[in-house]
């Protein structure tokens, strides 16, 4: 180090020494590992400046300077002590205390040492230059988050004082209102922040913009998007002017889209120091900013520093003359990932988001991702003891490349036709992309093994309309998977050994679901099909005897499960100890089980695990406990069904909707009876009747099976983390959830991967992942036509009624109680989630269609639902009072409520 204090442009020799950090450093000294001392845009421009692209040359003062600033300041301490114990949404004491802290921060003397520092490497850039100052936070430009704009910027500072009064004011900046609150959101400590503060010299710019190596839009990574305005950047990015945007597809130079913007003023800079703003001629405010050559340039300039740094950028750059530079740049934050790896083969890919499909749109934790890839027969031998390439991961979800079919005339007509019942956004967005120039001349599915694969379910489902007998065919079925279930269940409880355990659950993985595939769905597209023609026998005039078929289906586990959970109830119903501890929030088992009535209560509860204790809120995810681990989601059904009612009612409904759903069957059948075949077309349509009820409730028994075998893999998964932890090679046995089966089943030390992991998983777990997908990371629009009065939320209808209710948001069902009459609204809906339908008026959902589970279960209960909107539980708030429109799918808010206790009580 000189004695200055600044670092010479030179990095020394010896990387290691021990001298501590500088207080200024040079631009080209710095790289990318020194981000703790000069913050994430410091970081950058070092590593730009070392790789050769043209950044104005300057030099950072260094986080240690700050540090020595705020050094022994006792008024500081006590402002800091005193906004850590802020609530962050307490948006009048957030400003009382931010002003506090920047004055304390503003009027508090430079360290001489620093001061001097600043000084040299001033001179050694130039004093005759005019100069930028932006604050680079240690917690800024991240790959996860970008903090961008929470600081303050300086522009054409010149002299020496008024240097080193804007470092002073960059510091303060640290603790901006919007700083405190930014860093409150993303939960980052206040104390971890430090901040350096960037020096560059200031070019004169002609024109000047933000570049985007990815369509920050549409997420299209092929396609470059770049602002553009006259004068400094500090217009465009302040948002003062209605900059020219140009989107270019980056491969070919092809500008795709041009916006000539009205840009009526300019930002310019003043000789001595300081900016203006002026306004525009007219001539010039609509005139275009960028050449085509210059567009080149821009666009190439973007392809090679994305490369530099391996993933898609932010670019501030700017042209003075005909010189180009680079003045800042970021990684895209907002970007949802790509499928890594990507599906094999070339060509337009479409990617459906199968979290979605499932309507459980949480991340979940790499193991859990790939078992699911190997449950996917699909793009592999049955054989193999391998992760299907048509699923690939992504931002912590599972997406399947839905392509390969779409190209093919008949696979495609059924699966548009899914889409539109699982989820119609997701279909508009499909129907969009197949529009598309050159979607066909991608590779196409064989449709051999399409054939092979359909064939058997398909000559099982005509058997099963024309001469099966229903009772005898589901009474095999359900005998053979619940023997499949035991095998598996025993295998894995048996594994001990870490190469036993893996081989047990890839061997369940590569089985499992080809398996019940040809077991359960035959039947239950039997019953689906038949209540189907059932209903068109009939006529449009008999639609909602149609839908009254679907409820009371005798056998269906879901609805058998709601059921035990209400007898659940009423075993504490009727020991009144039992029920007023758990009205007051007791759901421990062992105090529950000290009370008067308590064993007897346990021991339902045992019961009741026995046989469901496999399923959990989003189940799909193998690492989330099961109820029989944490019953506490069932305990707070059991709560909600105590606030009303008498002992008995919940099977009284069932026996009802049982009832009407008979009565219903018969009006159907006898509608059928018509014309000159009036006998032939009665005795089939009873046929059908029978098949319909027998078969139809069969629907969740594939699920059920999968997740009693998911509860002993978990089991086993977890005893092998625990091995490995006996082994030195993990830290604790759930960190085994963040590596592949792969990665688990060979030697080695996964624990300093295992902080890597997690944080991108946890990061993966803010992002919202999109339905659809394409290869390119483009997120393709998708809207349902509506025609709902304005200010009412649209979704999809999902169950047919109208009910007025007031609203209960829940997103954990673990901790959270609906009470009877509330419309529950949720961002999805699982099996692990029904016993909260026991008490609901209503149902509304961020995602889902007809056919998912909410919907179905929904309609099984009577409940008008709307399903498939987007920020449902944004948009609408605990206590607010809406009317719920199922069979429109409209949502209308009523009454602006704010607290739910009146209402709920």
């Amino acid at each position: 180090m000189s004695d200055d204090g600044t670092r010479p442009s030179t990095p020394p020799a010896d990387p290691t020494a021990a001298d501590p950090p500088p207080w200024v450093v040079s631009f080209d000294a710095i790289g990318a590992a020194d981000l703790p001392a000069v913050g994430g845009k410091g970081a950058n421009l070092g590593e730009l400046t070392r790789a050769g692209f043209p950044v104005p040359g300057g030099f950072c003062v260094t986080t240690r300077a700050w540090r020595a600033h705020v050094a022994g300041h006792a008024r500081f301490e006590a402002l800091l002590e005193r906004l850590d114990a802020l609530a962050p949404d307490d948006l009048d004491g957030v400003r009382a205390l931010g002003a506090e802290i920047r004055a304390a921060l503003v009027e508090r003397a430079m360290p001489e040492p620093v001061a001097e520092a600043v000084r040299a490497a001033w001179r050694a850039v130039g004093e005759q230059h005019a100069y930028a100052v932006r604050s680079s936070a240690t917690a800024e430009d991240l790959p996860t988050a970008s903090f961008a704009g929470q600081q303050d910027t300086y522009l054409n500072i010149m002299g020496e004082e008024a240097l080193l009064d804007r470092v002073r004011a960059c510091w303060a900046s640290l603790y901006t209102d919007r700083a405190i609150l930014y860093r409150a959101r993303n939960r980052v400590p206040h104390r971890q922040v430090a901040l350096s503060v960037v020096v560059q010299r200031l070019v004169r710019p002609r024109t000047s913009g933000i570049l985007f190596t990815a369509d920050p839009v549409t997420g299209h990574r092929g396609h470059t998007s770049i602002d553009a305005g006259f004068g400094l950047g500090e217009a465009l990015v302040s948002g003062l002017v209605d900059a020219d945007l140009y989107v270019v597809e980056a491969r070919t130079g092809r500008e795709i889209t041009t916006k000539i913007g009205d840009k009526a003023l300019a930002i310019e800079w003043v000789e001595g120091g300081g900016t203006r703003t002026v306004d525009l001629p007219d001539e010039k405010r609509r005139a275009r900013v960028l050449s085509v050559e210059e567009l080149a340039r821009l666009v190439d300039l973007g392809r090679r520093i994305e490369a530099h740094y391996g993933c898609p950028q932010d670019i501030e750059w700017c042209f003075a003359g005909r010189e180009l530079f680079v003045v800042q740049a970021r990684p895209i934050t907002s970007l949802y990932p790509l499928p890594d790896p990507p599906a094999p083969g070339d060509g337009h890919k479409i990617y459906g988001c199968f979290n979605h499909f499932q309507v459980m749109t949480d991340a979940m934790p790499p193991l859990a991702l790939d078992i699911w890839r190997r449950l996917f027969p699909f793009g592999r031998s049955v054989d193999d003891r391998v992760p299907s390439p048509l699923a690939v991961p992504a931002g912590g979800r599972l997406y399947l490349d839905l392509a390969p079919l779409l190209r093919r005339r008949v696979p495609r007509r059924v699966m548009r036709a899914a889409l539109g019942q699982v989820d119609r956004l997701a279909q508009a967005a499909v129907d969009g992309l197949l529009r598309r120039p050159g979607f066909a001349d991608g590779p196409r599915a064989s449709m051999a093994r399409v054939a092979r694969f359909m064939a058997p379910k398909v000559a099982r489902l005509v058997a099963g309309l024309l001469w099966r007998d229903p009772v005898k065919w589901r009474a095999a079925a359900e005998a053979e998977t619940e023997a499949f279930v035991a095998r598996h269940v025993a295998r894995l409880d048996a594994a001990r050994a870490p190469a036993q355990i893996g081989a047990q659950v890839a061997e369940a993985s590569r089985v499992m679901m080809a398996a019940l595939f040809d077991l359960l769905p035959p039947l239950v597209l039997c019953g689906l099909v038949s209540g189907r023609l059932l209903g068109r026998m009939a006529g449009p005039a008999h639609a909602a005897d149609a839908e009254a078929l679907t409820r009371g289906l005798a056998g269906n586990v879901t609805t058998d499960m709601d059921l035990a959970v209400g007898d659940l109830a009423d075993v504490a119903r009727g020991r009144p100890a039992v029920a007023a501890a758990l009205r007051g929030g007791t759901l421990d088992r062992a105090a529950l089980a000290e009370l008067e009535g308590g064993s007897a209560f346990v021991a339902a509860l045992d019961d009741f695990l026995d046989r469901y204790g496999a399923r959990a809120p989003s189940e799909i995810d193998l690492s989330r406990p099961r109820w029989r681990e944490r019953p506490g989601s069932v305990l707070q059904a059991v709560i909600g069904n105590l606030s009303h009612g008498e002992a008995g009612a919940h099977r009284a409904h069932h026996r009802r909707l049982t009832v009407e759903a008979e009565a219903a069957g018969e009006r159907l059948v006898a509608a059928a009876d018509r014309g000159v075949l009036g006998p032939l077309r009665r005795w089939w349509a009873r046929r059908l009747l029978r098949r319909q009820r027998t078969l139809a409730g069969l629907r969740e028994h594939p699920k059920f099976a999968i997740v009693r075998i998911f509860d002993a893999m978990r089991r086993a998964l977890l005893r092998l983390g625990a091995l490995r932890v006996e082994a030195g090679e993990l830290a604790r046995a759930e960190d085994v959830w963040l590596f592949t089966l792969d990665e688990l089943s060979g030697p080695g030390d996964l624990r300093a991967r295992a902080d890597v992991v997690r944080a991108a998983f946890e990061h993966h777990r803010t992002l919202s992942p999109p339905r659809i997908m394409t290869a390119d990371g483009e997120i393709p629009p998708a809207h349902a036509d509506s025609d709902a009065p304005e200010g009412t939320l649209v979704g999809s209808p999902a169950s047919a009624g109208i009910v007025e209710g007031v609203v209960r948001v829940i997103r954990d069902p673990h901790g959270e109680t609906l009470h009877k009459g509330e419309i529950l609204v949720a961002p999805f809906t699982d099996p692990g989630w029904t016993p909260l339908f026991i008490n609901a008026a209503g149902l509304v959902m961020e995602v889902g269609g007809r056919m998912t589970h909410g919907s179905v279960v929904a309609r099984e209960y009577g409940l008008p639902a709307v399903v498939g909107l987007p920020g449902a539980t944004e948009k609408l708030r605990t206590g607010m009072r809406v009317r719920v429109d199922g069979e429109r799918g409209w949502v209308e808010i009523l009454d602006d409520g704010e607290g739910p206790e009146e209402d709920a009580a």
